[in-house]
């Protein structure tokens, strides 16, 4: 099973790369991936699984740096951390020495929040990985900042080519919004909102990762307005855009669909690291097939759940291999 488990390997990481040079040149990025998308980027979300798979292309890597030097200002540092908190992204190091590296460019305090200690490792490790694993050659000038956090890589050069977000975009539509309102949770409110119509504060404090007590206040006080209304059900009060507001809210084009993009990256980024350490360990094929599909297991029993899902394709048989084809299949489709 190892030569197709190392051929899974290779598709999947050339098909997450290819997705993040797609969101991030929608978002601004100096890039070849330019395709219509049909989702909402999350950018918080974007930027925590960068800090993870980014990393086997640098190119890509220190395009999103050139970026967020841009436009950083309208990332919601603090969702961004209560998403490291309930999902557990994988590159939450790298994520550290990017906040950090923001700080200096950034003169207000929120990425300093995130960057944490910023302690020297007693063994450093490269930042960048070639496409098939192996560390990228470290460089002789290493940036001092990454360091301080055990990262190795050169000294960061931007181009200055990343654009401000197409706000007009309708999968810029967070960004957007954010640019008019604000970065804060009652923004954010206000655009799910305005993407689905209605929703009631419990469903919207999972979707966006804010406490629900933060929601419930912020949408009790909106609906004092005309342009939020709430009415009471069986269980709980849901709320609503009002009419007469929905074409300012969301534009002249058609609204794009809303994806909970924390649960299928951090699903996404299960899914590579397992493939890795199987590859790295000399497991019998019947053992290694299981170890697959219990895994895979809760991963897909997560998406099935999700409204916001493609149907889940169920193979003929359950060896690993096809249950890997099975969520990559559903990755590619969600994420078009």
């Amino acid at each position: 099973m190892k030569p197709l488990l190392r051929q899974f390997r290779d598709d999947y990481l050339d098909m997450l790369l290819r997705f993040l040079w797609r969101e991030w040149t929608a978002l601004g990025v100096a890039g070849q991936e330019r395709v219509a998308l049909r989702h909402v980027i999350d950018p918080e979300a974007l930027l925590l699984f960068t800090c993870s798979l980014g990393r086997y292309d640098q190119r890509l890597f220190d395009e999103v740096l050139d970026w967020l030097a841009r436009n950083g200002r309208f990332l919601n540092v603090q969702r961004m951390r209560n998403m490291l908190r309930q999902e557990g992204f994988h590159g939450g190091d790298v994520v550290s020495a990017v906040a950090d590296w923001m700080s200096q460019r950034d003169s207000s305090v929120k990425w300093r929040t995130l960057a944490g200690a910023k302690m020297q490792a007693d063994k450093p490790r490269a930042l960048f990985s070639l496409p098939d694993g192996c560390p990228l050659p470290q460089p002789a000038d290493n940036d001092p900042t990454f360091l301080k956090h055990g990262l190795v890589r050169g000294a960061v050069t931007l181009r200055g080519y990343s654009q401000v977000f197409p706000a007009d975009s309708a999968p810029c539509r967070l960004l957007g919004m954010r640019a008019l309102f604000g970065v804060n949770a009652r923004c954010d409110i206000l655009t799910y909102l305005a993407i689905h119509g209605a929703s009631h504060p419990r469903e919207i404090a999972r979707e966006l990762y804010y406490s629900q007590k933060a929601v419930h206040d912020a949408m009790t006080d909106m609906a004092c307005s005309s342009v939020v209304h709430s009415s009471r059900g069986t269980r709980e009060r849901t709320f609503r855009i009002a009419s007469n507001a929905l074409p300012f809210l969301t534009g002249p084009r058609e609204t794009a669909r809303w994806v909970n993009w924390p649960i299928l990256l951090t699903a996404a980024e299960t899914v590579w690291e397992m493939t890795e350490t199987l590859l790295a360990r000399n497991l019998d094929p019947l053992v290694e097939a299981s170890q697959i599909v219990l895994t895979l297991q809760s991963v897909l029993d997560r998406l099935t759940r999700a409204r916001w899902a493609p149907a889940i394709p169920t193979p003929q048989t359950y060896r690993g291999i096809e249950q890997l084809q099975a969520f990559q299949t559903v990755f590619e489709t969600t994420a078009a």
